[in-house]
């Protein structure tokens, strides 16, 4: 389970959970998520009557767990809606390399060459569904959620390997393989961030097998 040591403070509960709502979102789905999280951030744990006289509750083990259990749920599927779509994305690509592909792989859309460039491009070096743009979003958020304490990355190593997992089997058991090149780098991060105390530093390295994507 996901543990924060600041998680009976009002102020930083809300700021993680701002966090699992927009770290490793596209541009435009961090905006509209930015958009509605200033008319629905409540902070469910102050009572109203609390509310107008400014005294706030202590919460309890049981707020404590469900707080936890929420944040946890949160970024299982955050991980694995950003682990799916990179799939989608990987696959496209796939498709497309193919000789004679002329549709795109989800309809019966013609694709132009355009648009397969594109498809290309998005899971390349430096394209939004490669493999560094999605392992540094995945460790952005579990530096957020950890609030960069060391002693949680086994933790959060595990909630990673949960999304995954969870992402596979919607897959029918197997993913792309830029989605495994991204696995792999995230684990090397975890190590890193391990040995190291911190992510500081950190310099991806492409692989001979990104260099093929």
């Amino acid at each position: 389970m996901i543990v924060s040591s600041a998680a009976t403070n009002r102020y930083q509960a809300t700021v993680d959970i701002n966090a699992t709502r927009t770290v490793g979102l596209s541009k435009e789905e961090a905006a509209a998520a930015a958009a509605e999280g200033k008319k629905a951030d409540v902070d469910t744990f102050v009572k109203s009557s609390e509310a107008v006289s400014g005294e706030t509750k202590k919460l309890s083990a049981t707020d404590i767990q469900k707080y936890q259990e929420q944040r946890e749920q949160s970024f299982t599927k955050m991980l694995n809606d950003i682990v799916s779509k990179q799939a989608n994305a990987g696959k496209k690509a796939e498709q497309l390399a193919k000789n004679g592909i002329t549709k795109d792989f989800f309809s019966d859309l013609v694709v132009t060459p355009e648009q397969a460039l594109a498809a290309k491009e998005s899971i390349g070096e430096d394209g939004e569904w490669g493999v560094n743009a999605v392992a540094t979003r995945i460790m952005d958020m579990c530096v957020a959620l950890s609030g960069g304490d060391a002693s949680k990355i086994e933790e959060m190593r595990a909630a990673v390997e949960k999304g995954f997992k969870q992402a596979t089997g919607q897959w029918g058991g197997s993913l792309p393989s830029i989605c495994g090149q991204t696995h792999d780098e995230i684990n090397k991060r975890f190590d890193y961030w391990k040995e190291n105390g911190s992510l500081d530093g950190y310099q991806y390295q492409r692989t001979a097998s990104d260099s093929k994507e």
